[in-house]
């Protein structure tokens, strides 16, 4: 034992002077549970991931009773994206020692980073009233509480903390999210500067550009990009908004260029991927995908890549088994229905008109007149004039299907307006007419779900104008999607080229053979419109300049 000891801590202080060698020669001797964890810290700190994690699984198993092991194995877990081992270990750790601080505060970044926001927030609570003055914890409880709607609160917290010398860049990226969802733009936007400057990341850059391009600031959007392209840790996030900004042939460069003298992550095949979708190149877009899962196999963004340039192919056969996978692995990914249900069209499957069955499963209902309004009419006109002060950007968010309009930043479930919430009170009827409507079942991926309840997990606001429309896209979390339209242009009422109509079951990718829209809905002021989270939907182009308002909402079985 007296030899352990030496060793554990001579290993201890190589490790804290960075001798990992040094560290290495201490304590690989030992066969001792505590030697194998250390050893495990040392080949972490090193960088060698794989093999701290092996030795950090083998000392968990042979100790399984010591917390330290437990939290230290999740610590690990979470940093390299293993959040359903790092959920365990950190879970563990707690029965192990209730109260544990270090285990609680990471057991609610990976609820945070799963959504699961209102366990995390249960678990921020517990720690903040343990550990009151802990800067980590009053963090992570507000970045919970913003996550869970609360962004008035949120901010006044991120406030304080800054106004108590914690400026650092999380923290102002924090508080520039909750003041984006206030509206309080423009001190949102220094906060954002401020942080990528302090510390630039992809998140803060993803969000400061979004911004930029939002506001219709095309100088500063530029300018940060520009700056942005020459960092290969930024590189794959820049090419990214390229993409998304509509500029796919700049994203390519931009990764062939830094590819040449860096070697990029796997996830720049999956940007390159989507780029050359959006160029409708799918023999290049299958290559890009194939060079991501050689690299990344359990990487469930890159198969969706892959399945699309299958499809664009008409290799519907080939692009089954993948679907097939990824179905079993997530039944309820709306995304995995909407591809199966391409390839089964593309097959000539009698299974299709069953998934897809556009006269069953979209309906549209006349939203009953909400309390305290005389008329549909009425509560139009209030419900424009309640979301005109949300409505703060000039076009549309990056990462969103909406083209040439506007979208509100906040959930309108967590605003305390009296007209939106009664606005979202009336959804109530005709959300319980849809279920019953469409029926239960265990057959179809809709009415296998039909509790007979459900609670909305967000409601937004769009707004169309000249050339506006949304590309074909699913709600990949949803169950039933729906779109609510407030007001619509003249040309949508009385044209006849279904400007501005809701169209559904066409792909936003070209496939072999052709799969054009199968149903069209004419818009109307006061007309909801529900259907699957999963089908494929956008809207003809709005051509005459006028505006076209609406208020979609998801919803899941509750």
């Amino acid at each position: 034992m007296h030899q352990l000891n030496q060793a554990l801590q001579a290993g201890y202080a190589a490790l804290q002077r960075g001798a990992f060698a040094e560290a290495r020669r201490h304590l690989e001797p030992h066969k001792h549970p505590q030697a194998i964890h250390l050893l495990g810290l040392v080949e972490k700190s090193a960088g060698n991931f794989g093999a701290a994690t092996g030795l950090l699984k083998r000392a968990a198993a042979e100790a399984p009773s010591d917390p330290e092991v437990a939290n230290n194995l999740g610590q690990l877990a979470r940093e390299t994206g293993d959040l359903e081992l790092a959920e365990t270990e950190f879970r563990r750790a707690l029965k192990l020692r209730s109260g544990f601080p270090q285990a609680g505060k990471g057991l609610g970044r990976v609820l945070i980073d799963t959504g699961r926001f209102e366990e995390a927030l249960a678990v921020y609570e517990a720690l903040l009233n343990a550990t009151p003055d802990s800067v980590p914890v009053r963090y992570g409880y507000g970045t919970a509480i913003l996550e869970c709607g609360d962004a008035e609160e949120a901010e006044a917290l991120f406030d304080t903390l800054i106004r108590e010398g914690n400026d650092n860049p999380q923290i102002r990226f924090m508080r520039a999210r909750a003041r984006l969802e206030l509206g309080q733009v423009e001190s949102a936007l220094e906060d954002l500067e401020v942080s990528h400057r302090l510390g630039p990341g992809n998140f803060s850059l993803r969000t400061l550009a979004s911004t930029y391009w939002m506001l219709g600031d095309s100088v500063s959007f530029e300018q940060i990009l520009a700056a942005s392209a020459q960092s290969p840790e930024l590189v794959v996030t820049t090419a990214e908004i390229l993409r998304q900004s509509g500029r796919p042939e700049e994203a390519l460069a931009v990764l062939d260029n830094m590819r040449e003298s860096y070697g990029l992550p796997p996830e720049s095949w999956s940007v390159a991927a989507t780029a050359h979708v959006d160029l409708n190149q799918p023999v290049e877009a299958e290559a890009a995908a194939r060079e991501c899962l050689d690299a990344n196999p359990e990487d469930r963004l890159i198969k969706g890549s892959l399945i699309t340039s299958l499809l664009m192919q008409g290799r519907a056969d080939e692009a089954m088994p993948y679907i097939q996978a990824m179905r079993a692995a997530e039944p309820n990914g709306q995304h995995w229905i909407a591809y199966e249900a391409t390839a089964l069209r593309i097959l000539g499957s009698d299974k299709y008109s069953h998934l897809v069955d556009l006269e069953r499963f979209v309906r549209p209902y006349t939203l009953p007149v909400p309390e305290g309004f005389d008329s549909l009419e009425t509560f139009n006109a209030g419900f424009l004039d309640a979301l005109e002060r949300w409505h703060h950007y000039k076009t549309h968010p990056l990462d969103q299907s909406l083209r040439d309009g506007s979208q509100t930043p906040r959930d309108l479930t967590t605003i305390d307006d009296p007209v939106i919430r009664a606005y979202i009170k009336a959804l109530d009827i005709p959300i319980r007419q849809y279920m019953a409507d469409v029926g239960r079942g265990d057959d179809h991926p809709l009415t296998a779900r039909n509790t007979g309840n459900y609670r909305i997990t967000g409601s937004w606001s769009v707004r169309l104008h000249g050339g506006g429309r949304h590309v074909n896209h699913v709600h990949p979390e949803g169950w039933i999607s729906s779109c609510y339209y407030i007001s619509v242009p003249e040309e949508t009422r009385t044209g006849d080229d279904k400007a501005g109509w809701i169209k559904f079951a066409e792909p936003p990718f070209e496939t072999t053979p052709a799969t054009p829209p199968e149903k069209w809905v004419q818009p109307e002021a006061g007309l909801l419109v529900l259907f699957p989270s999963f089908l494929w939907h956008g809207t003809h182009p709005i051509h005459d300049g006028s505006v076209r308002v609406t208020a979609p909402f998801d919803a899941v079985p509750a």
